[in-house]
């Protein structure tokens, strides 16, 4: 009987030890090893002050839309803007059509939106000749 038991624990053992390929198919993820990103500003060192002269601290600040700004700021970007999108538009052989710009139709400024109209057709008259 204790014979019998020994043979029957001995083939469960031997069993579980050989491997089935289906352990092997595991997919394991690799690690993921999160680095952090340091900035480094090296700022120059004066020889006439006893210690070095540090600048403004480095920020990042707000970049405002490019229709921003009162109605004359705003007309004078969207008249740069108009202007060369009417020489590209006249130089390419398209219709005269200032709604063909983005950044005329999705504008929230009137300002830039007139000053683009007038650029626009400056511009496009110029090559158009």
């Amino acid at each position: 009987m204790i014979g019998t038991m020994f043979a029957a624990a001995l083939l469960v053992a031997a069993g579980s030890t050989t491997g089935s390929t289906a352990q092997a198919q595991v997919w394991r993820r690799p690690p993921i090893i999160v680095v952090p990103r340091t900035r480094v500003f090296t700022y120059p060192v004066y020889p006439l002050y006893p210690r070095p002269f540090f600048p403004e601290p480095y920020y990042y600040s707000y970049t405002p839309r490019y229709d921003a700004g009162p109605y004359d700021v705003a007309a004078g970007k969207g008249y740069h803007d108009g202007f060369d999108r009417g020489r590209e538009d006249a130089r390419d052989g398209r219709i005269f059509d200032p709604n063909n710009s983005s950044h005329f139709r999705d504008s929230i400024s009137a300002g830039y939106r007139d000053g683009f109209r007038r650029g626009y057709s400056d511009g496009y008259s110029q090559i158009a000749r």
